[in-house]
């Protein structure tokens, strides 16, 4: 969990390098300089400035960073800023209702009967071998011996 914030921090800090000075300076220097110390080492990201954000592979707490510096930043009213806030809820009812359904216990149950009650049973014709068949193949069996 700690190396995916790492990881978050400098992806965030690498993002800042890429916009314009009027969107990074109105993020304080003080977190911007949490960005730069907090991030992994040994982790450089692979970001390209030529592909929107949400096409890249960024780890979520990266996306988590950019809606927070979004909303605290560089939202240029209040009606924005509302809009946004209404529509992070919206999501986070979403996620909550998936997740609800996706981990419901009752619901869990009721898959595993239904699955112990879908299960096929199919019926297997069986045909017993003739008296000219099992003639036929006992003499197959003495040639094979030899």
């Amino acid at each position: 969990m700690e190396n995916d914030i790492k990881k978050a921090n400098a992806e965030v800090d690498t993002i800042l390098g890429f916009m314009e000075q009027k969107y990074v300076d109105k993020v304080p220097e003080k977190l911007r300089r949490v960005f730069k110390e907090n991030q992994m080492e040994d982790y450089k990201p692979n970001i390209n400035p030529n592909i929107p954000l949400a096409e890249q592979n960024l780890q979520i707490h990266t996306l988590a960073l950019l809606a927070m510096l979004n909303l605290n930043y560089w939202c240029e009213s209040e009606e924005h800023k509302q809009e946004l806030l209404n529509l992070y809820a919206e999501n986070d009812k979403k996620r909550e209702a998936e997740l609800r359904e996706k981990y419901n216990p009752d619901n869990i149950f009721k898959k595993k009967e239904q699955e112990k009650s879908t299960e096929e049973t199919a019926l297997v014709e069986y045909k017993a071998e003739g008296f000219f068949r099992k003639i036929l193949n006992m003499i197959a069996q003495l040639f094979k011996r030899q």
